[in-house]
C-alpha cells in the first residue's frame, strides 16, 4: 500500500471496511496515520451504534459496533501517544474517551441481554470488555467505579458458564476485595482453577495458584479447604499434614483444618479418628451440613465394618449382643444423617446424606418401615 492509503481509509463508509483496509496496510502507515485511521473506525462504528440505538432494529449489530468503536479507540489512543515522524508526541484524539463513555456503559446492558439469553460467551465478551477498559487511561474519570466489582463478578460468572475458565479466574480477581461479592468471587475463582486441571502439568499449575492465594488470603477457609483437598487428592500427605499442623498451631479452632484432617482420616478408613475430628469441627461450626453428614457416614461405615468383621468370624451369624452394638452405631449414624437432612432445606447437599440415611434405616428397621420408605423416596 502507498502513502495515499490513509486517504482511502479516511474515505471509507463502513467501519468493517475501514478495519480491513487498516489490516491490509497497517505496516506502511506512520503512527500518526494509524491514529487517524483508527479514529475513522471510531467515527464509523459510533455512527452505526447511534443509528441502531434509535431504530432498535438490530441489537446485535448495535453491540458489535459498540465493541468495535471501543477497541478502535484504544488502538487510536495507543498510536496517538507515540512519537510522530518528527519525534513529537502530540495527542489529537483524547476526546474519544468522553464521547464513547455512553457506548462503553452500553456494554453492561449487552452483557445482561446476552446472559439472560444464555449466550454466556457473548456475555463474557461484553462484560469483560467493560472490566478490561476500566484500567485504561482513555476512560479514566478520576472517580471509583462503584459498579465495577459487580460487573467483574458477572464477567467471571459468564466466563465460567462459557467454560472459559482462565477468563473466569481473571475477572474474579477484580471482585475479590469487594465486601458484597468477595465470597462469591472467591468461590468462583476456586471452581475455575479446579476446572482447569486436565493434565499433571495443569494440576501443578493449579497447586501453585492455590498456594499463592493462600499466602494472600491466609484466613480464607474456602482457599485452605481447596488447597488441602487438592493435596489429599494428589496423595501429597506430607504437604497436607504440614499445612494442617501449621494452621492448627496458629489457631486450634481453625474449622477448615480440623474438618480436612477428619476428611483425611475418612480417606484412610480410620472412622473413629475421623468422627473425633469432625465432631470437633462441629463444635466450631454446628450448622455445617456436609460435616454433619460426614459424621453420620463415618458411623455408618464403622457399623458396616464391625458387622463384616464379626460375620467373618461367625460364618455370617451375628450374635444378638453384637447385633445390638452394631444397631447402636447405625442409630448414631441415623441421628447425624437425619440432622443433616433437616438442616438441608434446599436439598443442596442431598447426595451427602440421602442414600446413607436410607441404607441405615433399611439395615435397622427393614424395608417396610414407613421411615425407610420415606428415606427411599428422598434418594430419587
Amino acid at each position: 500500500m502507498s502513502a495515499q492509503d490513509i486517504k482511502t481509509i479516511l474515505g471509507a463508509n463502513d467501519y468493517k471496511e475501514a478495519l480491513n483496509m487498516i489490516k491490509a496496510g497497517e505496516a506502511s502507515l506512520s503512527n500518526e496515520n494509524k491514529a487517524k485511521a483508527y479514529n475513522k473506525v471510531v467515527d464509523l462504528a459510533l455512527d452505526k451504534f447511534l443509528k441502531e440505538q434509535v431504530t432498535k432494529a438490530d441489537p446485535a449489530a448495535m453491540y458489535d459496533a459498540a465493541e468495535a468503536a471501543i477497541q478502535a479507540a484504544l488502538e487510536c489512543d495507543k498510536y496517538d501517544n507515540m512519537p510522530n515522524e518528527k519525534g513529537k508526541v502530540k495527542p489529537k484524539f483524547a476526546k474519544n474517551g468522553t464521547r464513547l463513555a455512553p457506548v462503553r456503559a452500553s456494554l453492561v446492558a449487552e452483557g445482561e441481554a446476552r446472559y439472560n439469553e444464555k449466550d454466556y460467551k457473548g456475555a463474557s465478551r461484553a462484560f469483560g470488555m467493560y472490566v478490561d477498559t476500566n484500567s485504561e487511561k482513555l476512560f479514566a474519570t478520576g472517580q471509583p467505579d462503584q459498579f465495577g466489582p459487580q460487573i467483574a463478578y458477572f464477567a467471571a460468572l459468564s466466563s465460567f458458564y462459557a467454560q472459559e475458565f482462565d477468563r473466569a479466574e481473571r475477572y474474579s480477581d477484580a471482585a475479590l476485595n469487594d465486601s458484597t461479592y468477595a465470597n462469591d468471587a472467591m468461590n468462583l475463582k476456586l471452581n475455575a482453577i479446579q476446572n482447569t486441571m486436565k493434565t499433571k502439568a495443569d494440576s501443578i499449575a493449579a497447586q501453585k495458584k492455590l498456594e499463592d492465594l493462600y499466602a494472600k488470603f491466609p484466613n480464607n477457609q474456602a482457599v485452605f479447604s481447596t488447597l488441602t483437598g487438592l493435596l489429599l487428592s494428589q496423595g501429597k500427605k506430607d504437604d497436607f499434614n504440614k499445612l494442617i499442623d501449621n494452621a492448627l498451631a496458629a489457631n486450634p479452632k481453625n474449622f477448615a483444618a480440623v474438618a480436612m484432617r477428619g476428611q483425611s482420616y475418612m480417606n484412610d478408613r480410620k472412622w473413629q479418628e475421623a468422627i473425633n475430628d469432625l465432631k470437633k469441627a462441629l463444635e466450631i461450626m454446628p450448622d455445617n451440613i456436609p460435616v454433619t453428614a460426614s459424621v453420620g457416614n463415618c458411623y455408618m461405615f464403622l457399623a458396616q465394618e464391625k458387622a463384616e468383621q464379626i460375620s467373618a468370624k461367625t460364618n455370617g451369624r451375628i450374635p444378638k449382643s453384637a447385633e445390638d452394638v452394631i444397631v447402636g452405631v447405625y442409630n448414631q449414624a441415623i441421628d447425624y444423617l437425619s440432622k443433616a437432612k433437616d438442616m438441608d432445606k434446599n436439598m443442596e447437599y442431598k447426595t451427602s446424606w440421602a442414600y446413607s440415611l436410607y441404607t441405615c434405616l433399611y439395615r435397622t428397621l427393614g424395608d417396610e418401615d414407613p421411615k425407610t420408605k420415606e428415606a427411599e423416596a428422598l434418594t430419587k
